[in-house]
């Protein structure tokens, strides 16, 4: 006898199904002393002799498991709709079983528009979505889904009833803001423990400053500011002073973004306390002064003019990113300088390059670099092969991304450059590509010293700033590769 344990589907009940093999049939020797029949002459078989075989004795709860499997084929048909509601009752009964904490979660992944729709489930779902933990303001983004008028703004932050918020974004058109809204919002926020903070007008309200009208009161009720993790400041004006208020009074801050303050001068990032691993400043036009002095920090990247800056980078054994764009190339110098204290860790390095960048580099080395993204401007008339002494200075180099920029600055004179074998260098993207004379010698440097070069990735463009159209690269296409090169060009 065995027994099987059968799901029709994942969602119904098991049944249980007891299958009996029959004994296999002996016929026993004829004796004389018994009647010899014919075989038309043969009793016929019983019911139980017939399904189970002869001499076996029919058990009362065989009787029973077959009235249940014909009860069974007597049910109705299970078709999609069926198949559909009972399914949909089940589910639901499910859901409502799960407790208040899960329901939350998953309520805090949608946009707060379908999240504030649950309410209409049923009495024990119309206050959970209050509890989300994710209050996402979109203004700027074309959605249905996003919240995004003032009125709408006060009222869902009234009706919040959570203790925490893991994330709150604010990213509005200012036109129709007014200063004393934007605080009011902000404030209430940072006192409900919130651990993303990312605010973004546009746009950039003159008048609005960050956090200056509510300073004094976070300086005696931190106990919401100081459970911050991630602040990204976009459009927003914010002085240096309160930055540096943040970065020592929140522990678990590890990520600092500001893009495009007008009132931030000077930022120092000084403490052996302030746990910042990531720093970004970009396009804050009136910055003079950036001084950093932190053991915890891992990536810096600044974008800006760059013409006054003062760089100061120092006790940072951790930086191992750091990414400089947007220097004017006259003033590449002075960014260089600071940051070649930190040559021997960087790992990655993103770089405006000129003639003065390579002759600082063949100074030093950078032992533990691996990913080099260049932007390099050039005429018609210029090498590229002073990237070598990049190169060189990078002997475990893996990826090497150089992007042409061709806005008519001089950078070098044409050059030789001595062979030097890279043995790690496996990825190699050339963006901007316009297949001149001096794009290829850069190319073909790399196809004859790049010993285990993998891939090679040509992007060609369309539009010509004097330099004339993306030529033909047949040369290119025609020159012999080493076995087990990929050139792509696109």
């Amino acid at each position: 006898m065995s027994v099987y344990l059968s799901f029709q589907n994942k969602l119904q009940r098991p049944f249980f199904l007891i299958k009996y093999r029959p004994k296999p049939f002996k016929a026993k020797p004829i004796s004389k002393a018994s009647p010899v029949h014919s075989a038309t002459t043969f009793p016929k078989p019983s019911l139980s002799q017939s399904f189970y075989g002869h001499g076996h004795q029919r058990n009362p709860a065989d009787i029973v498991t077959t009235q249940a499997s014909t009860e069974m084929r007597k049910r109705p048909r299970n078709t999609p709709a069926t198949r559909e509601v009972k399914q949909g009752e089940i589910v639901e009964d499910l859901m409502s079983l799960l407790p208040d904490d899960i329901l939350i979660n998953i309520i805090s992944r949608l946009p707060l528009k379908e999240a504030a729709k649950t309410s209409v489930l049923s009495s024990r779902w119309k206050y959970l979505w209050t509890f989300t933990t994710v209050l996402d303001f979109d203004g700027i983004t074309e959605s249905s889904n996003c919240i995004s008028d003032p009125t709408c703004i006060d009222k869902v932050l009234q009706l919040h009833r959570g203790s925490s918020i893991n994330k709150f974004r604010l990213c509005l058109y200012s036109k129709d803001l007014h200063e004393s809204e934007i605080t009011n919002w902000v404030y209430s926020a940072l006192s409900k423990r919130v651990q993303i903070f990312e605010l973004e007008l546009w746009p950039r309200l003159k008048n609005y400053t960050f956090l200056e009208n509510c300073y004094n009161n976070l300086k005696s009720e931190l106990s919401g500011v100081k459970y911050l993790r991630s602040l990204r400041l976009f459009s927003v004006n914010v002085t240096g002073e309160i930055l540096e208020f943040i970065l020592h009074n929140c522990p678990l801050l590890d990520q600092l973004s500001v893009v495009r303050s007008e009132t931030l001068v000077s930022l120092k990032v000084v403490g052996s306390a302030i746990q910042l691993k990531h720093l970004r400043i970009s396009t804050c036009y009136r910055l003079n002064e950036i001084k950093i002095s932190t053991p915890n920090l891992l990536s810096f990247k600044y974008f800006g003019p760059g013409q006054e800056l003062k760089l100061h980078i120092e006790n940072a054994p951790q930086l191992v990113d750091i990414s400089f764009r947007g220097v004017m190339l006259t003033r590449v110098r002075n960014v260089v300088g600071p940051i070649t204290s930190c040559f021997p860790q960087l790992k990655t390095l993103e770089l405006d390059s000129c003639d003065e960048l390579y002759a600082q580099f063949s100074e030093h080395e950078l032992p533990n670099l691996t990913h080099l993204h260049l932007r390099v401007a050039t005429l018609n008339r210029e090498s590229l092969l002073g990237l070598a002494s990049i190169m060189k200075a990078c002997p475990f180099l893996q990826t090497l991304i150089v992007q042409f920029d061709y806005n008519g600055y001089k950078v070098g004179r044409r050059r030789k450059v001595p062979r030097h074998s890279h043995q790690h260098l496996k990825l190699v993207e050339l963006h901007g590509f316009l297949g001149r004379p001096i794009d290829l010698e850069l190319a073909f440097y790399i196809l004859e010293n790049a010993m285990t070069l993998e891939k090679m990735v040509v992007n060609r463009t369309n539009y010509s700033f004097g330099c004339g159209n993306a030529k033909d690269c047949t040369k290119l296409r025609e020159a012999k590769l080493r076995q087990g090169v990929e050139l792509l060009v696109l």
